[in-house]
């Protein structure tokens, strides 16, 4: 009854959100605009999103997930668990932007993005900011992410490797010329911590501290950013809070090599900064007990990915991506039914058939070992529909 309820509540709100945007549009269609689009002499509102269907199927192996998550694979492989089918449409977004035009403070931006992955597929949130000047803050993207830096996949959160995360956050974004810019922000902090009966995780008392340099230009972009963290633990016997410090570099670009052609790349290398990679972020290892000492340890990890895009027509390309993340070696911490390394491969067929409508095809495979040389992997084959407005 409850989970009734609560897929009603959802439906409820999505329908007053289309109610709403329709009505926009009747309001701006009197002014010859688009249906999702309002404005005046220095208001704009828009309204935008897509309707996302995608129906896959693993095997060989799966991944538990409605995104190909290596970490979540078993290992090894079970028998009863070796493939699956399965149709999502959770990944359906809503989105709304407005601009004011000030004298004070220039122009005033406010974003507020869902998608349907919340629990029961309820509507979520996904960004919520405010930016003028520079300043930008809300939930959006980690200034460490650098979503230009991989090639498309319909897989929403992509290659093993990558740097995709969400944040709260107060940030500064800054233009030295034409084609240099720099960020530095304060981000919450989340520790995943793997303890013992000695230890216990605790709240953060400083913020994580990203920053980077960006350089764009017409054939490419190439950033580099860098992580300072404070990661506090609790010791159970004193009664005190101890810290460690985490940090870590990446570097990250695209190149267009070529008409038609492009070239990905990006590698993040550091300790206790497994929340800003794809693997690591599902598994506890930002804190982990030290074998060797007393109290806890950061431990050194690592990602690399590289990809590519070939554009055969104007409205059909392709892409591919492979990418390697882990741990850097076993001295330090060893469970040996512990997440050690992960590898995704990834191509992917991407058709334009029409005005706002894209299909796309799409095959993942992915490996996980753990510590203790097990292995597992995971195949998935599957097909998009998208209708973006």
């Amino acid at each position: 009854m409850c989970g009734i309820l609560l897929k009603f509540i959802t439906m409820r709100k999505a329908v007053i959100l289309l109610a709403t945007l329709l009505l926009t549009g009747l309001i701006s269609n009197g002014q010859g605009k688009s249906p999702f689009v309002y404005q005046d002499s220095n208001t704009r509102l828009q309204f935008g999103g897509f309707v996302r269907t995608v129906a896959f199927a693993d095997f060989g192996g799966i991944v538990p997930h409605y995104d190909f998550r290596n970490a979540l694979m078993s290992v090894p492989g079970q028998w009863h668990n070796d493939s699956r089918l399965s149709l999502d449409a959770s990944g359906t977004r809503l989105s709304f932007k407005a601009v004011q035009k000030t004298d004070r403070l220039g122009d005033i931006e406010f974003y507020i993005e869902s998608d349907f992955r919340g629990s029961g597929d309820a509507l979520r949130l996904r960004q919520a900011y405010v930016s003028f000047k520079g300043i930008i803050a809300g939930q959006t993207w980690s200034f460490m992410t650098d979503l230009p830096a991989n090639a498309t996949t319909i897989d929403v959160q992509g290659v093993n490797s990558r740097t995709f995360l969400r944040t709260p956050l107060i940030g500064y974004r800054g233009v030295i010329d034409q084609n240099l810019s720099y960020g530095i922000a304060l981000e919450f902090p989340s520790v995943r911590y793997t303890v013992t009966a000695d230890y216990r995780a605790v709240n953060q008392r400083l913020p994580d501290l990203p920053f980077y340099v960006q350089y764009k230009g017409e054939r490419g972009h190439l950033k580099l950013a860098g992580m300072l963290r404070v990661l506090d633990y609790g010791v159970n016997s004193s009664e005190e809070i101890e810290s460690k410090a985490g940090f870590g570099a990446q570097l990250s670009g695209s190149l267009k090599a070529a008409a038609g052609l492009t070239l990905y790349s990006q590698a993040i290398l550091g300790k206790g900064i497994s929340r800003y990679i794809n693997d690591l972020a599902l598994v506890s290892v930002d804190l982990v007990p030290d074998q060797a000492n007393d109290g806890l340890q950061t431990l050194p990890m690592y990602g690399i990915s590289l990809g590519a895009k070939s554009d055969f027509a104007k409205d059909l390309y392709a892409t591919a991506n492979i990418s390697v993340a882990g741990l850097m070696n076993k001295e330090d911490y060893f469970s040996a039914n512990e997440y050690y390394t992960g590898s995704y491969f990834s191509a992917s067929l991407f058709w334009n058939a029409a005005r706002n409508m894209t299909i796309a095809g799409e095959f993942i495979h992915g490996t996980r070992k753990n510590m203790g040389d097990e292995k597992g992997s995971a195949n998935r084959l599957q097909v998009m529909f998208m209708y973006k407005w």
